[in-house]
């Protein structure tokens, strides 16, 4: 193997580190929070009924066309 080379590859990694500008990674001071518009909460208010109730709906159809079905083959 040639070991000249992965030593000059770990020179060039550490040159790369060292160029690296790691104020652009920093933290930004946080913004204050703005309050909420009436649109926003709506949106909110849309989203929770599509991630909660959706698949609940959903379940009631499911149960209520098996219903059927056994009542269809039962009668």
């Amino acid at each position: 193997m040639n070991t000249d080379y992965k030593e000059n590859n770990d020179n060039n990694d550490q040159s790369e580190e060292q160029d690296i500008d790691w104020l652009e990674y920093a933290q930004q001071e946080e913004q204050p929070l703005r309050p909420l518009d009436r649109t926003d909460y709506l949106a909110l208010f849309i989203a929770s009924l599509q991630t909660i109730f959706l698949p609940l709906v959903i379940l009631i159809i499911v149960l209520f066309a098996i219903n059927l079905w056994l009542q269809a083959m039962v009668g």
